[in-house]
């Protein structure tokens, strides 16, 4: 493989194997895009209704944030010791490894106002170079950043500006299953395995994962347990601390191994610290995942809820209910509003569907709901039954599965949004937090009045989305996105985008609910994580990664650091 060139699927990923409504093989390259999020040559561009949209609810666009060639800056590699593997200095390879995919690393990547590179990038071959390198860059004083799919969107892998020599610990050699024990239903994946690679490996077995994190193009396993990653039909599959079974963990301490176990009382489960660890305390070289029975059939069907605590009754109901669902997904009534300016509204009988649900008292403050069943048809007719019933008890009007075949079909596309919006002057990111049913409205309500009124002092309007997805039984959480014009000065856009993060943070702390349902504490939600962990908590994390790593080579700025580093 060509240095500086990324390769985020395999040759057995680019099989054409169904993944619940997605075919690999379908993207036009496997070449990642530097300043920007997935694969060169795919766009996702926004409807005439949605800029319309736009233009109503935030203002006209900003200046367009264009991208540019992408040049590295003039940083020199600084010296680093001689290791197992080769690594690389190639200005391009470091550029593509700098920064994640959140929406300050893309707009400083198209600027080209990038604080720091890494001065190489090393790709080992397996654990036992794992631990040569992370000793020696021990020895040297050297900082080493695990390096997975790049898909961080809370600073979690990006390098910062300091007097220690930076080396990313690129894991992408380190990909594959390396065992299959189909009667436990256990399979073991090397951390650099892509979410498509996993599911061909696994679909030549007729078995599933079932984790579709929105990233799941581009994220590794590796990447999920180390940001207790969440999938989008988790209801069903469970989150991914529910899927590890064991997992080895190589740190500059020493190796870490957890053999897969059906369940243990022998002390504390230490598979939890390294779920969640984001690097900080070792470097994750395989896990062991429980797999099940790829299912005959996938079927998600949407529905539209007279309102929000309607559409919270509802979901609720289901999850409670026990019905073997895989995915329930409710949007307010803004998002929902969005999704019918780009969906119904483009559809030749959008007038006559409007009217058909204001007879049904169903007008602006409607609520779009999907709910999907994988398994046997038989099973998953009776599954959609049981939420139609519920549905209709509530008031609401069912509108089959042509909802849920555009989202299934558009779910790994939405990300690219984003930067065919840059081009046009607006801005968008989300975050995300959990909470108890008791608390989820009023929780919405802090969240979006925080977010939406965080630049009123500028004259500049944010608008705001919500979804609530991943439900439980004592609650769900609950998914922003938010968007704002672009200003004229690329360093004045990141000052707006920090403003309405630091509000959102200190809304979730205020609130007493969680930084991070699944995007990870990373460097950017640091700052907040001993309001959340308490004092003791994050000193009992603190020796764990004094323990693991006594001189701090892994990953030091995430998790434990409290520096405020949004608009680095």
């Amino acid at each position: 493989m060509k240095r500086g060139t990324r390769t985020a699927t395999r040759a057995l990923a680019r099989k054409r194997t169904r993944a619940r409504g997605y075919t690999f093989g379908l993207m036009q390259t496997t070449t990642r895009r530097i300043g920007g999020w997935g694969f060169e040559g795919e766009v996702y561009p926004p409807s005439p209704q949605l800029v319309e949209w736009l233009e109503r609810r935030v203002g006209p666009p900003g200046p367009p944030l264009a991208p540019g060639p992408c040049q590295p800056p003039q940083l020199p590699a600084r010296p680093l010791p001689r290791l197992a593997s080769d690594v690389s200095s190639d200005s391009r390879d470091r550029l593509a490894h700098c920064r994640g995919q959140g929406l300050v690393d893309v707009i400083r990547l198209r600027s080209g106002l990038i604080p720091a590179l890494p001065d190489g990038v090393c790709r080992p071959a397996d654990a036992a170079a794992v631990a040569a390198i992370l000793g020696e860059c021990r020895r040297a004083g050297v900082r080493v950043i695990p390096w997975g799919g790049g898909t961080s969107v809370t600073g979690g892998v990006n390098v910062v500006a300091d007097s220690s020599p930076v080396l990313i610990l690129e894991l992408e050699r380190m990909a594959g299953m390396s065992r299959l024990d189909p009667v436990s239903g256990l399979a073991t994946f090397s951390p650099g395995t892509t979410g498509p690679a996993v599911e061909a490996a696994l679909a030549e077995h007729r078995l599933t994962l079932g984790h579709f994190p929105q990233s799941w193009e581009l994220s590794t396993v590796g990447g999920w347990v180390a940001t207790r990653s969440a999938g989008q039909e988790s209801l069903g599959y469970g989150r991914i601390e529910d899927m590890v079974a064991g997992l080895e963990l190589v740190a500059p301490a020493g190796r870490l191994r957890l053999p897969e176990r059906p369940a243990s009382a022998a002390g504390p489960d230490l598979r939890q610290l390294v779920l969640g660890s984001e690097g900080r305390f070792g470097v994750i070289t395989e896990a062991t995942l429980r797999v099940r029975a790829r299912p005959a059939t996938t079927i998600v069907e949407g529905a539209l809820l007279p309102g929000l605590a309607a559409g919270l009754d509802v979901v609720r109901e289901l999850v409670v209910s026990g019905a073997p669902l895989t995915l329930v997904r409710l949007s307010d009534a803004n998002e929902t509003q969005m999704a019918m300016a780009i969906g119904l509204a483009a559809s030749a009988g959008a007038s006559l569907v409007r009217r058909y649900l204001a007879l049904r008292g169903l007008g602006e403050e409607a609520c779009l709901l999907l709910y999907g069943s994988s398994g046997e048809r038989a099973c998953v007719r009776d599954v959609l039954l049981c939420g139609r019933a519920t549905v209709r008890a509530h008031r609401g009007v069912v509108l089959g599965a042509r909802p849920g075949r555009h989202w299934l079909r558009d779910r790994f596309r939405h990300p690219y949004l984003r930067e065919s919006l840059l081009d046009l002057g607006w801005a968008t990111d989300t975050l995300e937090t959990a909470a108890p049913w008791s608390a989820v409205a009023a929780v919405r309500e802090q969240l979006v009045a925080a977010i939406a009124g965080a630049l009123a002092g500028g004259d500049e309007r944010v608008a705001v989305l919500c979804h609530v997805s991943h439900p439980y039984r004592d609650g769900a959480s609950l998914y922003f996105t938010f968007f704002f014009r672009c200003a004229a000065d690329p360093e004045a856009t990141i000052a707006r985008w920090a403003t309405v993060k630091r509000a959102a943070s200190q809304a979730l702390v205020d609130a007493g609910v969680t930084l991070s349902h699944h995007h990870g504490v990373g460097q950017w939600h640091a700052p907040w994580f001993e309001r959340e962990a308490g004092v003791l908590g994050r000193r009992v994390l603190a020796t764990v990664a004094a323990d693991m790593d006594p001189d701090g080579t892994l990953n030091p700025h995430v998790l434990l650091d409290p520096e405020d580093r949004l608009e680095v």
